[in-house]
């Protein structure tokens, strides 16, 4: 080897020692936070970044985390994706470089999806705390430590189809979605249910992202005559569907069941447009249906609730819930594994599963994904009369407990 080549490379190896030192510099462990903070998906990406930080700010005033003999805090390092794929992997590749291999991230699905991509060489270990395509979690397709606190679209579709099915034993249903990746994995869902019941008519309407004016959508539903609708649109778009099928007088005609509500689209639908809707959702700010049935889960929620509020003067929302979660998780890991070394904070995790979440217990599966034994929760949409305050936006109704949260591993290519 020649002297420059020699010299070449030990020029790399001290660049890399010291990049993968900023993780622990000045008695600090430093975290990748980034979520949608401006663009499409910035209304849900700032509530998860106050999730992530609460989470950190608990760990800190707790003591932080101790490795060895030594105690860090935990810094967050905050950066945003624009609600764009091509921007989120840059950021990657930044933390990378700064030696930052730990993040919690992910507001839109297919900005997350392409973060997977990015790390399949196994540079960094992801945690999201938004739900993406099922697909992504197939052995052959995750990256190695990519995991998520939320969990697969795919079984939105499940889950509110077993309920539907169960609840309002249908002939005809029409899933009105969104016409992008979300939409799509809730499609896939659905079909896995409805096709084990031929009797039932399932038909699909798909509505573009940014469709300012839903009339013609919603008028073709009402001359169908479904027994139910599914809709599951998502940002501004389920703000604006709700509220035109509300004015165009929909629930006269059909049984509307809305997939996947949550805080911060349920503030801007006027409230009677909400009353009397079925609305399923990964998780509500109030779990009084728990209080008797499971007081340590109930417990648990109360106490982070109250931390929010505190913090925010505001309830979580479901999408800062989640961020909140993976944050804690992320730092769990680190604690026990005494590293900051994404391969052994993700083993860590993975020989000790279980954790008790906001919405209850909960353990982590080798495809990457948690499974909760509350999956799903549903409840019925309040007028204005009906509420005590501006967050009181539903009555849950039912702590859904379902298998078909995940499909069983061997489908995922897990012996």
């Amino acid at each position: 080897m020649s002297r420059w080549r020699l010299l070449s490379v030990v020029c790399v190896m001290l660049l890399a020692v010291v990049g993968w030192g900023v993780a622990f510099s000045e008695d600090v462990i430093k975290v990748g936070v980034m979520f949608s903070l401006t663009g499409t998906g910035a209304p849900t990406g700032k509530v998860q970044k106050d999730g992530a930080l609460l989470a950190i700010k608990e760990v800190n005033e707790a003591g932080g985390i101790k490795i060895g003999d030594k105690v860090y805090k935990v810094e967050a390092v905050v950066r945003d994706d624009e609600t764009k794929p091509d921007v989120a992997v840059r950021r990657v590749r930044e933390f990378v470089e700064e030696g930052i291999r730990l993040m919690v991230l992910g507001t839109f699905a297919h900005v997350t999806t392409a973060v997977n991509e990015q790390i399949l060489d196994g540079s960094a270990m992801v945690i999201a705390s938004n739900s993406i395509e099922e697909k992504v979690f197939r052995k052959e397709n995750k990256a190695p430590y990519f995991l998520t606190s939320q969990g697969a679209v795919d079984a939105i579709g499940r889950m509110t189809a077993e309920y539907v099915i169960k609840t309002f034993n249908p002939k005809y249903v029409i899933a009105c979605l969104p016409d992008y990746a979300y939409g799509h994995g809730v499609a896939v869902g659905l079909k896995q249910v409805y096709e084990k019941h031929p009797d039932i008519k399932l038909e699909f309407i798909w509505t573009p992202v940014g469709t300012p004016d839903f009339t013609s959508y919603i008028l073709k539903i009402i001359e169908s005559k479904p027994d139910v609708v599914q809709m599951g649109q998502w940002g501004t778009d389920a703000i604006e569907i709700l509220k035109q099928s509300y004015e165009l007088g929909l629930s006269k005609h059909t049984k509307i069941f809305f997939n996947a509500i949550v805080a911060s689209l349920a503030a801007g639908i006027p409230p009677e447009a909400l009353d009397g809707v079925t609305l399923g959702m990964w998780l509500y700010h109030d779990l009084s249906i728990l209080k008797d049935k499971d007081p340590a889960t109930y417990e648990n929620a109360e106490r982070i609730r109250k931390a929010w509020m505190e913090e925010y003067n505001d309830v979580p929302d479901v999408m800062a819930a989640y961020a909140y979660m993976a944050m804690k998780e992320l730092l769990r890991g680190i604690q026990l594994a005494q590293s900051t070394d994404p391969a052994k904070v993700y083993q860590a995790l993975m020989e000790n599963p279980e954790f008790m979440g906001f919405k209850g217990p909960a353990w982590w599966r080798p495809d990457g994904r948690p499974f909760y034994k509350y999956a799903y929760f549903i409840g019925i949409g309040k007028g204005a009369d009906k509420r005590a305050d501006k967050w009181d936006y539903a009555e849950i109704i039912e702590a859904f407990e379902t298998e078909a949260l995940c499909l069983p591993l061997e489908e995922m290519g897990y012996k």
